[in-house]
């Protein structure tokens, strides 16, 4: 048999979402919201190719963009539909239409027909853009702005996090989605990524609700049911094989290399199998990405990017063992929580079976932490000084979260 393949990654973005559980939806125009689905006209920015900064892991991409995006002596910037109040419409462009993921920030780009980026994109792919936002999102707090700083990091990062995590062998079922081309004016920016069109969801998507069909219920049921029929009790004993071995040893492969890739529920995206829940596991979203060259030398790696202008933002001052902690706790936590939820609300598991499958995921998770040698990594615990508190936006200072699953 092929590998399962659900529909459009677009529809799992937008109507298989319930926000994780941890935030309303911002009040912004309706057209803007995921579910919504309404494609909006790309506005963008017309400047001076003078102030133009480039950034890419390609010199083909490098060269593609002299050729489609130069007009004489300007440049066309995507600027995010909310932020074109601040231009005067002479000096915006419209092209290409967009549909909105779950960020807001980051949209499906569909260009017209011979138009900007159309001979980048295959068939059998998407172009997302991350687009720079003025101000926060209403509701939800958080820089959004796209400075060339950070466009540099993730694209040079691009270039080497697929290297530097995929020689470690518990990195056998990741990918990861490079960022593969930037441009700033100094005042907005964008970053570009391509991913399959189909066969891929988000996390998000596979313990969720569809909010179009409301009787269908969440993917992991569905699957789950195909894989076993009706032996609940053997899907249960076969959770942490099934659902935790893939994304834990994935997580862990990064954090070997001294890196912490934030693997929550929207920028971790699975690939289903035939005969397994997950066959591979895609991470995207180079800006949460977090490098420790401090770990990197203690463990005999080579430090990366240290006459790099923008070095000092790859070793902040937070914690690797915080972004452990919360990686694994917190963000995956709730995935497994998510998961099993969604399985006992369909009628699939019973309430006994639900303890089977968390000491089932609690075990997977113990054996890949012994065979990643995490305890070389020092003090780990299962306690955050603060955490995103599941029940509302942002960091909440107090607020502990303490995983079943571990």
């Amino acid at each position: 048999m092929g590998e399962f393949n659900p529909e459009n990654l677009i529809y799992y973005e937008q109507q298989v979402n319930d926000r994780q559980g941890t935030s309303a939806a911002p009040q912004i125009r309706a057209e803007y919201l995921p579910e919504n689905a309404s494609p909006v006209t790309l506005p963008w920015k017309v400047i001076s190719k003078e102030k133009i900064s480039v950034f890419s892991t390609d010199s083909r991409i490098s060269k593609y963009f002299h050729q489609e995006l130069l007009e004489s002596d300007r440049v066309l910037l995507p600027v995010h539909p909310m932020d074109e109040k601040h231009y005067c419409a002479d000096k915006v462009a419209q092209s290409g239409k967009i549909e909105f993921s779950a960020s807001y920030r980051t949209v499906f780009y569909e260009p017209e027909r011979g138009g900007l980026f159309a001979d980048l994109i295959g068939d059998d792919e998407v172009l997302m853009l991350k687009l720079h936002l003025v101000e926060p999102l209403p509701g939800i707090p958080g820089d959004r702005r796209l400075t060339r700083q950070i466009i540099d990091r993730c694209v040079s990062l691009s270039n080497v996090l697929g290297k530097e995590v995929g020689r470690d062998p518990m990195a056998e079922q990741l990918e990861i989605i490079p960022e593969f081309f930037g441009m700033t004016d100094g005042e907005t920016g964008v970053l570009l990524r391509l991913l399959p069109r189909i066969g891929l969801v988000p996390l998000f998507s596979l313990y969720s609700g569809d909010s179009r069909n409301r009787h269908r219920p969440p993917l992991i049921v569905e699957r789950v049911r195909e894989i076993f029929g009706n032996d609940s009790n053997r899907a249960a004993r076969l959770m942490g094989t099934m659902l935790a071995r893939p994304l834990v040893r994935s997580l862990l492969a990064g954090f070997r290399a001294g890196i912490s890739l934030e693997m929550h529920a929207q920028n971790t995206l699975v690939q289903l199998g035939d005969d397994e829940l997950i066959s591979r596991v895609y991470f995207r979203d180079i800006e949460g990405v977090v490098l420790f060259n401090d770990y990197r030398i203690a463990h005999g790696l080579e430090p990366l990017f240290l006459d790099s202008e923008f070095a000092d933002s790859l070793d902040p001052k937070a914690s690797i063992h915080r972004l452990y902690n919360r990686n694994l706790d917190h963000d995956l936590g709730r995935i497994f929580a998510g998961s099993l939820v969604a399985l006992q609300e369909y009628g699939f598991l019973t309430d006994h079976e639900v303890r089977i499958a968390t000491q089932s995921i609690k075990t997977a998770t113990a054996e890949a932490v012994k065979e990643g040698e995490m305890d070389k990594m020092g003090r780990l615990g299962r306690l955050l000084p603060f955490s995103r508190a599941p029940w509302g936006n942002g960091l909440r200072f107090g607020h502990y979260f303490r995983s079943r699953f571990r």
